[in-house]
């Protein structure tokens, strides 16, 4: 009777400790994922996207394309910028116009340094007014040819011109190649404003 125990005993033993070590019948053992090696999807992704990208067409540029900054707020941007024009402007102007101050027209054109002549009226004319005061004719008249300036602008710069040719001191024909410094003009602008373009 023990040894009937004992026997069944180790059988079911036996049973168990092979049940636990072998896997089931059918059953697939499981094998350990490697991760993927680092960056080797986005590599694959990168090539792929590299390769439809040369299968397009080429050589056609879109010239008429508007960069807008922060897009989600379109308006609100443009309207950052035009402040920030009007700020240089008046920042010119009040510079121009002030009662003293050290280096007047080179303050002026450090205040319009942002902006394009070619683009912006206002701006133009500050800058033609402060080469004029400097003394600096040939510069101003030929910024002013890339400036498109209402009429009434034109003719304030006419008596700019004529005044600062006025200041300086006669050159004889053969002293051209050894002209003397230009003689500004250090007084404040007591003119009309320029005519105000809001953008």
């Amino acid at each position: 009777m023990v040894s009937r125990r004992i026997i069944h005993g180790a059988v079911a033993a036996a049973l168990l400790s092979s049940l636990a070590v072998a896997p089931s019948a059918g059953a697939k053992s499981p094998s350990k994922k490697h991760p993927a090696a680092h960056g080797k999807s986005k590599r694959w992704v990168h090539r792929k996207d590299a390769a439809a990208a040369s299968r397009g067409t080429h050589g056609s540029l879109n010239h008429d394309v508007t960069i807008t900054p922060f897009p989600g707020e379109a308006a609100a941007t443009r309207r950052a910028l035009a402040q920030n024009r009007r700020d240089h402007l008046d920042d010119a102007e009040r510079a121009a116009r002030a009662a003293t101050i050290d280096d007047r027209w080179s303050t002026v054109l450090f205040d319009l340094r942002d902006l394009d002549s070619r683009a912006d009226a206002e701006g133009c004319f500050w800058r033609l007014v402060a080469y004029y005061r400097l003394g600096q004719i040939e510069r101003a008249r030929q910024v002013r040819q890339t400036c498109d300036l209402p009429s009434r602008d034109q003719a304030i710069l006419e008596a700019e011109d004529a005044e600062a040719v006025a200041l300086q001191p006669p050159v004889a024909l053969a002293e051209r190649d050894h002209r003397p410094a230009p003689v500004a003009n250090g007084a404040p602008y007591a003119g009309a404003a320029p005519t105000r373009l809001d953008k």
